[in-house]
């Protein structure tokens, strides 16, 4: 269900947000708060989170590392077993949070457009923020006399930009196959045309040859629901699909026009 790709998908990177503090899990019991620095082949680097100085623990001292952001690392020294139960049981089973994700709307790839987004999961895994961008690449434009009958139409062919802001919760969290529904809004330009008629060449009963196209600009805004998820391939590599509904907006020389409109997005993803 995927379209070919031959266009090289720009990467768009947003900051991450700075890890507030790590545990390590001592093999006498106890688990210290800290910033973990660097993790070397025989010894971690850390500080306390409210001081400067670095200082240095042996690996045979640590069970395991419980990262903020929600990753983990076990080093398989079990401690006795009087002091089991004061390490979380979830260090059992470490396991990453991949909190971003980079898509190609594979649909719009039909319609000559190069559309990319880029996803932001938050620490809790159930909220993420989605920044989509779409340029078109005037692969495929439609010259037809502009109508509301092809306002969709000559959106996808004739884009020119678009961008938007999504919000999407999880209710499952971060899966390896997982599924989210949320709000976006977007806001684009699009080329539209006019038949030119030669006003001298009649061809009978009226009708003049069209002779060219004269070319507009017009203004594109819609605002939908949806609900989407991913299919995890692997642990990296994700399909996506979005169904949405809402309100698409046009604006022209023309008329300007409000309706009510399904859309359908196909992804390929990276998560990482």
């Amino acid at each position: 269900m995927k379209a070919k790709l031959f266009i090289t998908l720009p990467v768009i990177f947003c900051s991450s947000f700075a890890f507030a503090q790590d545990t390590i899990y001592k093999t006498d019991g106890n688990a210290i708060l800290v910033k973990v620095l660097e993790v070397g082949p025989a010894s971690v680097k850390f500080r306390f989170v409210d001081a400067s100085s670095v200082l240095t623990i042996p690996k045979k001292e640590i069970i395991a590392i419980g990262y903020q952001g929600g990753g983990r690392e076990l080093y398989g020294i079990a401690p006795p077993k009087r002091q089991q139960a004061e390490i979380p049981a979830e260090i059992e089973a470490p396991r990453v949070m991949l909190k971003n994700i980079i898509a190609l709307n594979c649909f719009d790839v039909a319609f000559a457009n190069l559309s990319v987004s880029y996803e932001r999961i938050l620490n809790s895994g159930k909220i993420s923020f989605k920044i989509p961008l779409s340029i078109g690449l005037d692969g495929r434009p439609n010259t037809t006399q502009y109508s509301t009958n092809f306002g969709n139409t000559m959106f996808l062919q004739n884009r020119i930009y678009s961008g938007g802001l999504e919000l999407n919760v999880y209710p499952f969290g971060q899966t390896r196959s997982t599924f989210y529904v949320g709000i976006s809004g977007q806001v684009g330009q699009f080329h539209y045309y006019r038949d030119i008629h030669d006003s001298l060449a009649s061809s009978g009963y009226g009708y003049y040859p069209v002779t060219g196209h004269e070319k507009f600009i017009g203004t594109h805004y819609s605002g939908m629901v949806h609900i989407g998820g991913y299919i995890g391939v692997s642990e990296n590599f994700l399909i996506g699909a979005k169904l949405a509904i809402g309100y698409k907006k046009e604006e022209t020389v023309f008329e300007d026009y409000t309706q009510f409109r399904a859309q359908l997005d196909l992804n390929l993803a990276y998560r990482f």
